[in-house]
């Protein structure tokens, strides 16, 4: 039900497009969860969408991104992580929307800087649907737990690779 305010405060409906404005990438780790997205709170919205995942031809791909960042009719772009990770530009996009996460916060992040990109000329906001006491909820705080270790490991004194590395001391240097 949360998903269904969430996308209606956003999207109500071809009518309201002046209005809102906005345009989302919908974010998820599994086609199913896609499709119960589109079934029973885009379709009953009419909400106009497009969608990548594993199920989408290559080729037919980059042509949704295209049509997507052209035709402002189309709200929604649904995407799987795994699928809209990497190396595409979703500019038109102004929102993105997860309901689901990766115990991985990496593929996250790559996720959400399909709307922040190059020609990006619009603020975009970020939304996690997150349901207490759930697994959701234990994948989100390991997420920030890594991302703590990350930036803990990876700072402004070790940026350069060759600190993170491990050299063996040289023959010389035992002496």
């Amino acid at each position: 039900m949360f998903i269904y305010s969430l996308i209606s405060c956003n999207f109500a409906g071809a009518e309201s497009r002046i209005y809102a404005g906005h345009r989302a990438l919908i974010f998820a780790q599994t086609k199913t969860m896609l499709d119960l997205a589109e079934k029973y709170v885009l379709e009953p919205m009419q909400v106009s969408s497009l969608r990548i995942d594993g199920s989408v031809p290559v080729s037919e791909r980059f042509v949704n991104v295209q049509k997507f960042n052209a035709d402002p009719t189309i709200d929604v772009m649904l995407l799987t992580t795994a699928v809209g990770g990497l190396g595409l530009n979703l500019t038109a996009a102004d929102t993105v929307i997860f309901l689901e996460h990766d115990w991985n916060p990496q593929k996250d992040i790559q996720a959400m800087d399909r709307a922040h990109r190059l020609g990006q000329r619009k603020a975009v906001n970020v939304y996690r649907i997150l349901v207490k006491g759930t697994l959701e909820e234990s994948i989100m705080s390991l997420q920030r737990f890594k991302l703590d270790v990350a930036a803990t490991v990876v700072n402004a004194d070790n940026i350069s690779m060759n600190c993170l590395l491990y050299t063996s001391p040289s023959p010389r240097d035992q002496r």
